[in-house]
């Protein structure tokens, strides 16, 4: 069962980053490249937070409260590590949010899980 705002890999389909060592890329299937680069994303997201969690301690042990308190927790943790990145690296200028942003928040994340998969897949 999928849950909202979370877009799983294909099931019965390799999904770990070692399950591709020494394979081709441009010789994987629609699903198995959705899932190789899920995986690849899920380890960088997954760093972030090991990151995140060194310079925001209260990430640690996010304290007990409600599920939506705690989302908004990491979520200010999330903007003020960017903030800062910003301020430090970035060159000032913006960018308008992506149509797959506007369009994850109207679609199932199955559709969109294929839409990705298409997306990545050589035409």
């Amino acid at each position: 069962m999928e849950q909202q705002g979370y877009m799983t890999p294909f099931r019965d389909t390799r999904y770990h980053r070692s399950h591709f060592r020494g394979i081709d890329v441009r010789t994987l299937d629609r699903h198995e490249k959705f899932n190789y680069i899920h995986s690849k994303l899920r380890n960088i997201i997954e760093r972030r937070f090991g990151h995140l969690k060194e310079r925001w301690h209260i990430l640690e042990g996010v304290p007990f409260s409600r599920r939506e308190k705690q989302a908004w927790i990491i979520i200010s943790c999330f903007a003020m590590e960017n903030y800062l990145w910003l301020r430090q690296y970035g060159d000032g200028s913006t960018y308008n949010p992506s149509e797959w942003v506007a369009m994850n928040t109207t679609t199932n994340t199955s559709e969109l899980r294929e839409l990705v998969s298409a997306a990545v897949w050589p035409a």
